[in-house]
């Protein structure tokens, strides 16, 4: 067996592409709507008999009700406020967003689409299309817009969606896969599963262990000639289309379009189940951190005063609500959820974020390090999600006449701060020489004297407009702790504030959030992060 004779890997040093010919288990079966490339040798329209045995259904491939030049304006309008950003004006992978996302989006101009119910080299049903857009790809850039858009607007999207690619006016899709009763797990089965994984070389791509790390995964590449990512088959919050047992033998059965995941329809049926059954089996399903991509936030009312503690015991009785985060930049072990807590008072609003990091990345003495950092965006004005044509702010940095609010806390700014409090304790009555040689403190460390708190106050309108506030607007406090592999970190303001661009927060309407983080492990600064949608808060004093 091969795999797909289009997918190509580049050797170390090499700067030519070379075809490669052996077999790949799931090279890309967690990866969704990125570019493709479909090149001149290939044939959508041809299918072995062994794979044509497999499809057999009696489903309609189109849903005629929910096509027409109606549907396709609403889909256009839709396209233009939610998906252009990432996916570009004319479907080509290309927009604005596609800067700052590895893997790039889905090019639509080919019609190749890696999740289907559909053979290899078939067209995607409109509910395969649909399904993606309301469930989105989890550990890639791609979000579910499921809650956001109403079934009408998610089934013209998929109508405009295939305006972008003549082989939805020239091919009919293929029927669906028929998936047959999910067998159940037996020792045997998974032990002639695991055998099968050798057999097949997967390890090449997936390594030994399942985790995305065998000797091809950092040199395989897609049909648009862009790198591929392996994603970690261990982890439940990275599978693309579902780990449950039927979406693996589905994702073997039909492969994944413009990757290096070739169909395994030419395996025995029995086989398949076999080698799902084994990966399902490493899955630690233990560790699946379950979280919406949109959600309702809501504040406590308290009628005492606080401080910036992260672990103030009187924040063990308020509510905690988990936010879906999305990885704009692929990576293994991301932080899939934050944390989100607030309080209120009299005089000022609280938010307490907590997330998974085991390792603080927070010096500030070496310009090159990555640093941990976290960031809360707010919509300005009166704004209601996925209300009134989606008037709402992109989430991603707003847009042109949408400002958001940013505020951002800097791990490394939070090591200044701190190490600026040792250096004066330090120099009490003490020589400066004999400080600086006598190892205190790292002075180094506080290289901003002018800093007071690790917080800084943004506003923005779209990608590139990125702007600090004067010194003499920044009203946001914080302080971030970590410990026990986890960071936590609080912010507070005023409730009042007279600058225009500050987030007001007032209870007749829910104010839009969302929430960013770097990971200094993962290299990340600037537009390389993970990000979340825009969340409803729900404000009351």
């Amino acid at each position: 067996m091969a795999m797909k004779s289009y997918t190509h890997y580049r050797p170390q040093g090499s700067v030519s592409a070379k075809y490669i010919f052996t077999p790949l288990l799931f090279a890309s079966l967690t990866l969704g709507f990125l570019p493709a490339k479909v090149l001149a040798h290939e044939m959508p329209g041809h299918k072995s008999e062994a794979v044509n045995k497999v499809f057999t259904s009696q489903d309609k491939p189109h849903s005629p009700s929910h096509s027409g030049a109606g549907k396709h304006t609403l889909g256009e309008t839709v396209y233009k406020h939610m998906c252009i950003f990432c996916h570009g004006a004319d479907g080509n992978g290309g927009g604005k967003a596609t800067a700052y996302l590895y893997p790039w989006p889905r090019d639509f101009r080919k019609g190749v689409f890696k999740h289907r119910s559909t053979p290899t080299d078939s067209l995607p049903l409109d509910k395969d299309i649909y399904a993606t857009i309301s469930k989105g790809i989890p550990g890639t850039s791609m979000p579910a817009w499921g809650n956001a858009l109403t079934e009408d607007e998610t089934w013209s999207v998929v109508q405009y969606i295939k305006t972008f690619s003549k082989r939805f006016k020239e091919e009919s899709p293929q029927k669906p896969v028929v998936v047959a009763s999910v067998p159940t797990a037996t020792p045997r089965r998974v032990s002639r599963g695991k055998d099968l994984y050798e057999e097949l070389r997967c390890s090449r791509c997936h390594g030994t262990d399942l985790k995305g790390n065998g000797s091809l995964a950092d040199k395989l590449y897609d049909l648009w000639d862009h790198r591929s990512f392996i994603y970690d088959l261990t982890n439940p919050n990275t599978f693309k289309f579902g780990f449950a047992l039927k979406d693996i033998y589905l994702t073997l059965t039909t492969g994944l379009d413009g990757s290096p995941m070739r169909s395994y329809a030419d395996l025995p049926d029995q086989k398949r189940w076999d080698l799902a059954l084994y990966v399902y089996s490493r899955i630690q399903l233990e560790k699946e951190q379950k979280s919406e991509y949109e959600a309702d936030l809501k504040t406590t009312v308290i009628d005492e005063d606080i401080d910036l503690d992260p672990d103030n015991p009187k924040w063990q009785n308020v509510p905690v609500h988990d936010v879906h985060m999305i990885p704009l930049s692929a990576r293994a072990n991301p932080v899939n959820r934050v944390k989100f807590q607030s309080m209120v008072n009299e005089e000022g609003i609280f938010f307490r974020l907590e997330w998974d990091d085991p390792v603080a990345n927070r010096t500030s003495s070496r310009h090159q390090d990555f640093k941990d950092a976290i960031a809360m965006e707010f919509s300005l004005g009166d704004v209601l999600l996925h209300k009134f044509g989606h008037n709402e702010p992109f989430f991603g940095m707003g847009n042109r006449g949408k400002v958001v609010n940013i505020w951002q806390w800097r791990a490394d700014w939070q090591t200044e701060i701190e190490t600026k409090e040792k250096l004066e304790y330090a120099t009490q009555g003490m020589d400066m020489d004999t400080m600086i040689f006598g190892g205190e403190v790292n002075p180094v460390d506080s290289l901003n004297p002018f800093r007071d708190v690790p917080v800084e106050e943004l506003n923005a309108e779209g990608f590139g407009t990125l702007t600090s506030q004067p010194l003499t607007k920044q009203n946001v406090l914080g302080k971030g702790v970590w410990k026990d592999g986890k960071w936590q970190v609080v912010f507070y303001r005023a409730l009042e504030s007279l600058n225009k661009w500050d987030i007001k927060f007032q209870s007749k309407q829910p104010v839009l959030i969302s929430f960013a983080v770097w990971d200094g492990a993962h290299q990340d600064r600037n537009g390389r992060k993970v990000v979340s949608m825009w969340q409803r808060f729900h404000f009351s004093k």
